[in-house]
């Protein structure tokens, strides 16, 4: 083992005990049934990935995360007839679910919270309320697959990623949809986010063969719903802030549910119907960590650093007493170790 090595294992030992014990205890993944077809992928604590992996069975997905604790788990949406080979053209591509990325990164109104830290470093927050606003356009995703594509809602699985948006995968029983290239993929997402609908003019509004089509019916229907609103609100209303590049990309990867984000030390978590994802709220509750924690700060804070209900100020190298989940949070960030 290298200097750097052993430097990076005594960094993260604290953490890692941390997260084997959560993967020890845990006993449920929800990974799909044909887990045997699809490849895995993982961020070790250092940062690095490991990747082209099958497990046979969820117990020795288990084991894995037990000795390895890593800081993302990932598995494909692909189906694969040989997912372990190292190169794409080789794995032996059978079809791939539906993949729909909610970032709220790339939504306008949402603002992550910065905080400099001493030395020259960042860490960087994402508020509960950009969160909510991701939410909201996870609302109106949900609302187009069921209403205008009509899967139902045993094909639909929807996820908090643990950190700053909101996953969804569809596994149709029709398996045409399945089979859907990257272009026609990208019709889809089109749709979603109403491109080009913006060019449809007052005159052709009014057109017959116009009000029969979906992307019409999308907009009418919000009309419909408010009728204090104008067509042009309408649209900006009914697009939905999806990440274009995510659905027409065959070979993405999700997230495995209950694992943990490596950002924030939350559960990657299920939200299995439409009440449940309006009930959803992102916090502390998220995290398995509860107990205090003592951390040793590698920064100073220039100010006072709040993280969702919970304000700290950081002294490079004071030791500190904070809850469970603060700790994981700032440890999985590298602002401090702990002990």
């Amino acid at each position: 083992m290298s200097r750097r090595e052993q430097s990076e294992k005594r960094e993260y030992a604290g953490l890692q005990k941390l997260l084997r014990e959560y993967y020890r205890s845990l006993n449920e993944f929800l990974l799909p049934e044909d887990l045997i077809l699809r490849e895995f992928a993982f961020q070790t604590l250092s940062g690095s990935f490991i990747r082209h992996l099958s497990f046979q069975n969820v117990a020795e997905f288990k084991d894995f995360l037990i000795k390895e604790t890593p800081r993302n788990s990932y598995y494909s949406i692909a189906l694969y007839s040989d997912p372990a080979a190292q190169k794409i053209e080789d794995k032996g591509y059978i079809f791939a679910e539906l993949f729909f990325d909610i970032d709220v990164d790339h939504i306008p109104e949402c603002s992550t919270l910065e905080y400099h830290l001493i030395p020259e470093a960042t860490l960087t927050v994402v508020s509960r309320e950009c969160v909510e606003i991701g939410k909201q356009e996870q609302l109106k995703l949900l609302d187009i697959l069921t209403y205008f594509f009509g899967f139902s809602a045993s094909e639909v699985r929807m996820y908090f990623t643990g950190h700053r948006g909101f996953h969804t995968i569809v596994r149709p029983r029709d398996e045409d949809w399945l089979r859907l290239d990257s272009r026609q993929r990208r019709e889809l997402i089109n749709f979603i986010k109403l491109k080009n609908a913006e060019k449809i003019t007052a005159k052709s509004r009014r057109s017959r063969s116009l009000k029969s089509t979906a992307l019409y019916a999308r907009i009418l229907k919000l009309v419909e719903t408010d009728p204090t609103l104008g067509f042009n609100e309408a649209l900006s209303n009914a697009k939905v802030e999806v990440d274009e590049l995510v659905t027409p990309d065959l070979t993405k990867l999700a997230r495995v549910i209950n694992t943990l984000n490596g950002k924030t030390g939350f559960r990657v978590t299920a939200i299995s119907s439409e009440s449940e994802l309006v009930g959803f709220s992102v916090g502390p509750h998220l995290s398995p960590f509860k107990k205090d924690l003592k951390i040793r700060s590698r920064y100073s804070s220039k100010e006072e650093i709040r993280i969702f209900d919970y304000s700290v100020r950081l002294v490079k190298n004071r030791e500190f007493v904070v809850p469970g989940w603060v700790a994981v949070y700032l440890a999985l960030n590298d602002v401090a170790e702990i002990i």
